[in-house]
């Protein structure tokens, strides 16, 4: 738990392992060098449980609510005045652990709405989770998946039968004539021959 202490819009973080002087002095942690202010005016410490400031035997004190003090344990955020009871210097010293824990439940109030879903989400349809059927009725989706086909579909289908069959026919054709041909080819090659074997005779 650190502590926050604040002078004059100036902020210094003290850690919790670790002590802090306020002074005038240059060893000072936090330094202000104003009248009525000591070398070293007041000590702040954690002690195990809570912070303190401490009085460190300032000539002209160190006072809380109009009262010289001399240990001020800090259970909130606390100011108090050094050098004069109403025309010292104010100094104000807050705990940051409240701050932490603000921001920690605000964190954990982020991640619950996140991640938990409340009754109303868990009951309310969605579009993974259609809304519940009342009894007695079809499914609409049962409905639609026994409609007929368009006929369109069932004629563009015969068309492409149809030219298909056309193709095949050609095809045949074609192999017809060049069957044809080479009958006619190896015909002429035998009347050819035959004839060359007679005048060579």
């Amino acid at each position: 738990m650190a502590l926050r202490v604040s002078y004059q819009g100036n902020d210094v973080v003290v850690e919790e392992d670790s002590s802090a002087l306020i002074g005038a002095g240059e060893s000072s942690q936090i330094r202000i060098v104003r009248p009525g202010i000591s070398r070293r005016h007041a000590v702040v410490a954690f002690d195990g449980a809570h912070w303190k400031v401490e009085d460190a035997g300032s000539r002209n004190g160190t006072f809380l609510d109009g009262e010289r003090v001399y240990v001020t344990p800090l259970d909130g955020p606390t100011t108090l005045i050094l050098g004069h009871p109403t025309d010292g210097e104010e100094v104000t010293f807050t705990p940051i652990v409240e701050v932490q824990a603000a921001s920690e439940a605000t964190v954990q109030a982020d991640i619950d709405a996140f991640v938990v879903p409340d009754s109303a989400s868990q009951n309310a349809p969605s579009a993974d989770r259609p809304a519940a059927r009342p009894a007695g009725t079809a499914p609409v989706v049962a409905a639609a998946a026994a409609a007929p086909r368009p006929a369109r579909a069932a004629a563009g289908s015969s068309d492409d039968l149809t030219a298909a069959i056309r193709d095949q026919i050609a095809a045949i054709k074609g192999l017809t004539w060049s069957v044809w041909a080479m009958i006619g080819v190896t015909a002429a090659l035998c009347v050819l021959t035959l004839f060359v074997g007679i005048l060579g005779a």
